[in-house]
């Protein structure tokens, strides 16, 4: 019996790590359109209701261990020249997702942060922190550069979800994450 339990834990387990946080990379196209549709709802209990259910869909879809690869049509990009250790998307938004916008709303910008020893945060263990090299070589690397590589969404137990924090004022989606692999790309 102890066994079955096992292999049911594990299974459900190997099926929970294969769902994409999207069908290409990021959260579900359907979360990122209900916060940019409290971007533009003068309702604020409407809004707040549409957040919970952003935050259901991606606390569902963005767990811990969930590993996010580039692809050819989808690479990492240094986009911060403050030194914040973030990385964005070459392919979000997507068409798809800025065609679907009505009147008012904004798509929240979208980062990815990882830590060092150097760049902490409380509730942050230091087994996920990025390894030297990899941020030496971001670090060294100017805004813009494009990468092709691998990150894993990590856990903070004080974000709105189990990977991420949103900042309804300046609409800012950011993901706490480890970089496993980084290499930049000829311009």
């Amino acid at each position: 019996m102890r066994s079955m339990m096992r292999i049911s834990l594990m299974l459900f387990l190997m099926s929970a790590m294969s769902l994409n946080c999207s069908h290409a990379m990021g959260p579900p196209d359907e979360a990122i359109l209900f916060l940019a549709e409290t971007t533009a709802d003068p309702c604020s209990i409407c809004a707040k209701q549409t957040l919970d259910k952003a935050f259901k869909i991606m606390n569902d879809r963005c767990i811990p261990g969930f590993v996010m690869e580039s692809e050819e049509n989808c690479r990492w990009i240094k986009a911060d020249a403050n030194g914040d250790n973030e990385l964005s998307l070459t392919c979000y938004p997507s068409d798809t997702l800025t065609k679907s916008l009505k009147d008012g709303e904004r798509l929240p910008h979208m980062v990815f942060r990882f830590y060092t020893p150097q760049n902490r945060l409380v509730g942050i263990s230091d087994k996920d922190y990025t390894d030297t090299p990899i941020a030496d070589l971001y670090h060294a690397s100017r805004s813009g550069t494009v990468f092709e590589g691998r990150i894993r969404l990590i856990p903070y137990p004080y974000g709105d979800g189990p990977t991420y924090n949103y900042f309804q004022k300046t609409n800012k989606l950011l993901f706490h994450c480890v970089v496993l692999q980084l290499k930049p790309l000829a311009p």
